[in-house]
């Protein structure tokens, strides 16, 4: 059968959440309060995005030389690797901003890989697109679920990577689950079959 990875960006191929980093560092008050919405589920991914990064006063160049200070989780080149040599799919899928996701991956010389993600631009001032929401549900700006069950009706043997709230109601869907931190939490709580992992060591033990 043919394979598909979907990994998750922050906290999954970063150590860190770089994302939430970003707003940590660059955005005035409020953000967190805004923040806490979105756990609650208040508010969506655009919503929450949107007023959150009103709050950032620094141009593009700044966000990205913030970004590429950050570290790629162990393993991840490695098993980059493996997928490539194999020729199974791999798709970087992230709720989170290519300002900084690509600048990441190029840093890192993974720019070949296949990205879906929401889109932050500033032109005095940010503007945020969230080009696959679910219109129905619209919890999240960039709509996991739908891909996971697109490469499903594919064909493929979907492996979900991931660690955060965006991929909770993706990860159902794929055939085996890699989780960590609130994903992991999440699992859990449901009973949701999954695989612990801290880096990508871990992930190819089980490929």
């Amino acid at each position: 059968m043919k394979k598909a990875f979907v990994v998750d960006f922050d906290g999954t191929i970063t150590v860190k959440d770089v994302g939430f980093s970003i707003i940590q560092k660059f955005a005035g008050e409020g953000w967190r309060e805004i923040g806490d919405r979105w756990i609650r589920k208040e508010i969506g991914t655009s919503e929450c995005g949107q007023k959150q990064w009103d709050l950032i006063r620094h141009s593009d160049e700044e966000i990205r030389d913030f970004a590429g200070k950050f570290e790629i989780n162990p393993g991840f080149k490695e098993f980059v690797n493996i997928i490539k040599r194999n020729s199974y799919k791999i798709i970087v899928l992230s709720d989170g901003y290519d300002i900084y996701i690509k600048e990441i991956l190029r840093l890192n010389n993974l720019e070949d890989l296949e990205l879906s993600c929401n889109s932050a631009s500033y032109d005095e001032g940010w503007r945020l697109s969230f080009l696959n929401q679910d219109k129905e549900c619209n919890m999240c700006g960039n709509c996991k679920k739908k891909i996971v069950q697109r490469l499903k009706s594919e064909g493929y043997e979907v492996y979900y990577i991931g660690d955060g709230h965006s991929d909770r109601c993706a990860c159902v869907y794929a055939d085996k689950i890699f989780a960590k931190s609130f994903l992991k939490e999440y699992c859990e709580e449901e009973k949701i079959d999954y695989y612990a992992f801290d880096n990508f060591y871990d992930v190819m033990k089980h490929i």
